[in-house]
């Protein structure tokens, strides 16, 4: 049984990205979309907008349109000006992992030829050792770069932004431009640890964008804490997209403790966490759940009754990690890895009422099938949820659906229920599938 998305694919994508996204967000443009959890920094989905196409327009006059822009951070919020500028600017983001050794950062910089790094005070020497030589300009984020620490080639971003009435974003015309432009650019880990770029399509952020809901009242605002890097293969597709779409306010972790992240949860009364899997191992290793439904952490006790849901990147482990997490969180686990390369995960937060075990719709212009031992099963039954989606393209060309790698089924209505994992998402590590690179 093929199952087509119940939600309308939009007219050809044409037009800026982030006008589209914020466009999306326009009932809630006012409120709050980010916040720092330690500093108590807070950006509102305008403040984003608005710095995002002053920093486009510097970048555009400095000569950096059209090209893949870098962010060195872990933490600092205003990476996610530089996501949408790059954008704006004609050009795509590259997520540089702090992390990554120095070879691995001057190799994916000199791949990429950015002419620009956007980085935090503290990873600033960290970048100049793995640029030396190469000739790229870099900005810092959190503070002004100045006096004898830093060179003179060193400045904050507030010298990249510009008020031009004339500037207008670059704009996407067709489809297939819309599918081949790359929108996000980060690395994962390949055979014998060699960096594989993994590359997210703007044709996905168009479709994420296409699905209304209705703005929640003050009451019952959704907040999400962020217990992930804005960094690499799992963070600023998130952090960008999910809270500003949704209408949601994210609040950012800076430290990754068992005990702050709870505590973050029950100070900010959060429906949803996103965590990476480490995260959610220190949790599950250090909390317990008490009789009264409170969650107990380095001596102190957590009211988390208002999370229903957990996100994370990559879930590794057997399903009795996953029934631990479950329970004592006691929210659903939902696997973001697969979903944000389908398209499934656009429909996370719009199915309703909830269906148990389901992750949301399918996305517009995404189908699936359920197969077990290589045939369709029937309506009801479960197995691999197999999708076609025009965000992958296959290495030789002759596969349409895809391995998700989730074991669960998919509803005449286009809902998609997961029971467990079967194998790695997408089969990425042995090169069956990658992301749409159609340049």
């Amino acid at each position: 049984m093929i199952v087509v998305s119940p939600l309308q694919q939009s007219p050809l994508p044409v037009g800026d990205i982030p006008s589209y996204v914020f466009g999306a967000a326009e009932q809630h443009m006012d409120d709050v979309a980010l916040v720092d959890a330690g500093t108590r920094q807070q950006l509102t989905a305008s403040d984003i907008y608005v710095t995002a196409t002053r920093l486009a327009a510097g970048l555009t006059r400095c000569g950096y349109g059209g090209r893949a822009i870098s962010a060195l951070v872990d933490t600092e919020l205003r990476c996610v000006y530089v996501y949408y500028a790059a954008l704006m600017a004609g050009g795509t983001c590259q997520s540089l992992c702090p992390d990554m050794p120095a070879a691995g950062l001057r190799s994916c910089i000199e791949r990429s030829c950015t002419p620009v790094v956007f980085t935090t005070s503290s990873r600033v020497e960290q970048l100049r050792a793995a640029c030396c030589g190469l000739d790229v300009a870099v900005y810092v984020l959190d503070d002004a770069c100045g006096g004898d620490g830093c060179s003179s080639g060193c400045l904050s971003f507030m010298h990249l932004l510009v008020d031009d009435p004339a500037f207008v974003p670059v704009r996407i015309t067709t489809r297939s431009e819309a599918i081949a432009k790359p929108a996000f650019l980060a690395y994962t880990p390949g055979p014998r640890d060699v960096l594989r770029p993994l590359t997210l399509t703007h044709y996905g952020l168009l479709s994420w964008c296409r699905i209304a809901r209705r703005p929640a009242p003050e009451a019952q605002r959704r907040v999400a804490v962020s217990a992930m890097p804005l960094s690499g293969s799992c963070g600023i597709a998130n952090i960008a997209q999910f809270p500003i779409l949704s209408g949601s306010c994210v609040v950012q972790m800076r430290a990754f403790s068992p005990v702050a992240c709870l505590t973050a949860l029950e100070e900010w009364r959060a429906d949803s966490l996103l965590a990476t899997h480490d995260v959610l191992t220190a949790i599950a290793a250090d909390a317990s759940r008490g009789a009264s439904g409170r969650v107990f952490a380095g001596g102190c006790s957590f009211d988390l009754s208002a999370l229903q849901a957990v996100y994370t990147h990559v879930l590794r482990g057997p399903n009795s990690f996953k029934d631990k997490v479950t329970s004592l969180l006691g929210a659903r686990l939902v696997e973001l890895y697969g979903y944000a390369e389908t398209g499934i995960i656009a429909g996370v937060i719009t199915e309703y009422p909830r269906v148990d075990g389901s992750v949301g719709l399918l996305c517009p212009g995404v189908s699936a099938r359920v197969v077990l031992d290589g045939k369709d099963v029937d309506e009801g039954r479960f197995g691999e949820i197999l999708v076609t989606t025009p965000r992958l393209a296959s290495v030789t060309g002759d596969a349409e659906y895809f391995p998700t790698g989730d074991y669960g089924t998919v509803t005449r209505e286009g809902i998609v229920v997961v029971k467990s994992r079967m194998c790695d998402v997408l089969r990425l590590g042995d090169g069956s599938v990658v992301a749409s690179q159609r340049n």
